[in-house]
């Protein structure tokens, strides 16, 4: 919901009570949250997995598994 904030779908800014906790949850379980990253490719293993993502800076990323979040 575009307004949920507005619509007491949350009880604060969407960062914080919706983004952060799911952040806080993948770190504590050992994986990692990379933002301001451009995601340039997805690269596929032959059976239409996920092999690794290519960031524009040139960086792979490689995880057993991936979300992605976008305006």
């Amino acid at each position: 919901e575009k307004h949920g904030s507005k619509m007491a779908f949350l009880d604060g800014n969407p960062p914080e009570r919706l983004c952060k906790p799911i952040a806080d949850h993948i770190l504590q379980q050992g994986g990692q949250v990379q933002i301001n990253s451009r995601l340039q490719k997805v690269e596929l293993n032959s059976d239409g997995t996920v092999k690794h993502f290519v960031l524009s800076n040139g960086n792979v990323v490689e995880g057993d598994a991936y979300v992605i979040a976008t305006p």
